[in-house]
């Protein structure tokens, strides 16, 4: 907001120095100039200041990410209690890493006075993480403030429709879920499709799989296509996706047997 503001009052002040020395077109060039010139100079700044914020929050995403995978590592060589146990234990761990991540987003706060859009990115990022932390009810109250342009928010507020029944969900997948192209429409259309078939509506979900083959090419898209065709829809499946579709929390990945080690004496 502070850039726009800034960018006009000296603009306008060029404007009225100038005003009575030129012709009129001359200062409205050059009231132009000093808006674009103050306009992008500040953003440059902004934008530095915002990749320093983010290596911060990259590293320390990075060192969250690590603990997790050491802790994941000592649990499958060394168990420590039931499969569920361990579940919670690692939860526990990752809420507690997530909640720093989400004090962190504090450091764009002194730059949302100068970009309308910051805190609207910053709102995407911390929905993200409230996502990941099952806090449905504050992503829910969130949403309407984020920027839902990529591939993981327009799939995270299309679940977040599907959970509360909202009957524009076919809609927005139209008009947001449909636009990605590459490896960006796989989870869009994996996560219709499925919520599709949840709804019974077999066709439909054929239609918007065979739709998907002029987006993506994905082996996984393609097989849940071929066993809808075939009348085969329990064996429907996005677990093939792994992680990337479980971290919408649709469905529960099925938890491994943990084997004692046997010790002999």
């Amino acid at each position: 907001m502070l850039t726009l503001l800034i960018s006009l009052l000296a603009a306008f002040l060029v404007g009225a120095v100038s005003y009575s020395g030129l012709p009129t077109s001359a200062v409205i060039v050059m009231m132009t100039l000093v808006f674009l010139i103050c306009h992008v100079a500040i953003s440059l700044v902004l934008r530095v200041q915002s990749k320093k914020i983010n290596a911060k929050l990259q590293a320390m995403m990075l060192e969250i990410q690590q603990k997790l995978m050491g802790m994941q590592n000592r649990m499958m060589h060394r168990p420590m209690g039931s499969p569920k146990q361990m579940m919670q234990m690692l939860e526990r761990e990752q809420n507690a890493g997530l909640e720093r991540m989400i004090a962190a987003l504090d450091m764009y706060k002194p730059l949302y006075k100068w970009s309308f859009l910051m805190k609207r990115q910053v709102n995407t990022m911390k929905m993200a993480f409230l996502f990941q932390q099952k806090k449905f009810d504050e992503v829910d109250k969130l949403l309407p403030h984020c920027l839902i342009f990529d591939a993981q928010s327009v799939t995270i507020k299309m679940v977040r429709m599907f959970k509360n029944n909202d009957p524009k969900l076919d809609k927005f997948f139209r008009r947001r879920g449909r636009r990605f192209k590459g490896d960006n429409a796989v989870i869009p259309y994996a996560a219709y499709s499925w919520m599709l078939v949840k709804q019974d509506r077999i066709e439909d979900a054929i239609a918007t799989l065979t739709e998907a083959r002029k987006q993506t090419s994905n082996e996984i898209l393609e097989r849940n296509r071929e066993m809808l065709l075939n009348g085969k829809v329990k064996q429907f499946s996005n677990a093939p996706l792994a992680e990337t579709w479980y971290a919408l929390q649709l469905e529960e990945p099925k938890q491994p047997k943990v084997q004692q080690a046997v010790r002999y004496r």
